[in-house]
């Protein structure tokens, strides 16, 4: 995961030039859900902004895998518009038992199954998931260690929930990639005690983004970028003047904000700065896992 960078500004502008008028709209359809005090409704209207968050994420990138997909005018199909904390109901997530003997704590799933019914048309609630990633293991489920605040309309205001999944769309939560790093191919928490540490390894196995038998696509795409980025790396060491500044120079195009598993790349870059012979022995790993693969 990454963090794309953006204002309440910005993306109200971004928003109503995708969609006129949607800012309205989706005030009336929250002032709607408070006055009933829950979210029911027969259609929504989020999908119309969807390629708004698709191309803020790179074009299409899953916020939370960082695969990428087809562009917003050809792949709106294969991504969600992914509700952070859920709109109409809060299911209890089981926690891997792995998780559970580490002593995180979890607080128990609302007994009210109205869920965050005031935010299903705040822009800071949304973004765009692939399929896997929102409709198979997101779903109704968000997992915290605070007080559930289901009655909040503002998710700058929402601090005591500590929430475990980290939500990359501006600057109210914390940049993922304080929180999550990659040794090769394999996600890692950064910090090495306490919250932040918990929420790196609830998210990475929430999504599953350490599964390299059940989401072997993402460790496979996660390979061939570290088998394209090693090779550059090494020529920014070696050859002629002119050699190094052209290989920089590529390496800066590789690590491209809108390309898939950004994190991951420049997790490698920086191992390579500081241990290159760790980095060549992931490389050869990458490309036996290829072998492997095909």
């Amino acid at each position: 995961m990454i963090r794309y960078k953006v204002t309440r500004a910005r993306l109200e502008q971004m928003v109503e030039a995708e969609s006129p008028g949607w800012l309205a709209r989706a005030a009336a359809r929250t002032d709607q859900f408070r006055r009933q005090g829950y979210y029911r409704e027969e259609s929504s209207i989020w999908s119309e902004v969807k390629p708004v968050y698709m191309r803020l994420q790179g074009m299409g990138k899953c916020a939370y895998c960082e695969r990428e997909m087809e562009s917003p005018e050809l792949g709106r199909v294969e991504q969600d518009v992914e509700h952070f904390r859920p709109k109409g109901n809060v299911k209890a997530w089981k926690a891997p038992v792995k998780l559970k003997g580490m002593g995180i704590p979890f607080t128990p799933a609302p007994v009210r199954k109205k869920g965050y019914h005031l935010l299903p048309y705040h822009l800071f609630n949304y973004s765009a998931a692939c399929k896997p990633c929102n409709s198979t293991l997101k779903k109704d489920y968000f997992p915290i260690a605070g007080v559930y605040d289901l009655d909040a309309d503002d998710p700058a205001a929402m601090g005591a929930e500590k929430p475990y999944l980290i939500f990359p769309i501006g600057s109210l939560d914390a940049d993922p990639e304080t929180l999550i790093t990659f040794h090769g191919a394999s996600p890692q928490a950064v910090a090495q005690t306490g919250h932040a540490r918990h929420r790196a390894l609830v998210t990475i196995a929430f999504f599953m983004l350490d599964e390299a038998e059940q989401r072997k696509g993402l460790y496979r795409d996660r390979a061939i970028v570290i088998m394209g980025l090693f090779p550059l790396l090494r020529q920014t060491t070696t050859g002629t003047a002119a050699e190094k500044a052209k290989a920089k120079a590529t390496v800066e195009g590789f690590l491209n904000p809108k390309l898939r598993h950004l994190n991951c790349a420049r997790s490698f870059r920086a191992l390579f700065e500081t241990d290159p012979v760790e980095a060549e022995s992931i490389y050869s790993g990458a490309v036996g896992l290829m072998a492997t693969m095909s």
